[in-house]
């Protein structure tokens, strides 16, 4: 149903710059991989999508308020899917959870984790208006990520 390369968007955050445990080259090899996997391409040099926020807390910022994101989530016809390290990368709580899953089935989009819980990757995808599974595990999961 769905074929072809989807243009992705590589989602980078720390709350804390100095922060050596999810530095950013080591969200951006894992959302390579996962990209690699689903075939999802970020582009390169200038036209590289790509939306990197340092100290910039998921606690404080929702994902339509980072700096970076948010220009992104404000122009989704320029790719189909984004790619985050982990889950606690793009959100906190649930309501931005539920902000975040209604934005993507609106505008049908594939909200990728890297690395999901227990290690595996998890794929959200909003692209069928009919298959409301995504938006029920994404609720699921926030709720235990906001606990």
């Amino acid at each position: 149903m769905f074929a072809g390369t989807l243009r992705g968007v590589r989602a980078v955050r720390l709350s804390v710059w100095t922060d050596e445990t999810t530095s950013p080259e080591r969200q951006r090899d894992a959302d390579d991989q996962a990209a690699a996997a689903l075939g999802i391409d970020f582009g390169e040099g200038e036209v590289l999508r790509e939306a990197v926020d340092l100290d910039v807390s998921a606690s404080k910022f929702g994902p339509f308020d980072r700096p970076e994101l948010g220009k992104w989530l404000a122009r989704p016809d320029e790719f189909d899917a984004i790619v985050w390290w982990r889950f606690d990368r793009a959100i906190r709580s649930m309501s931005d959870m539920h902000d975040l899953a209604k934005w993507a089935k609106q505008h049908k989009k594939m909200l990728v984790f890297a690395e999901g819980i227990g290690g595996g990757r998890l794929v959200f995808d909003f692209r069928n208006p009919i298959d409301p599974t995504s938006e029920l595990m994404m609720m699921m999961l926030a709720f235990a990520a906001q606990v």
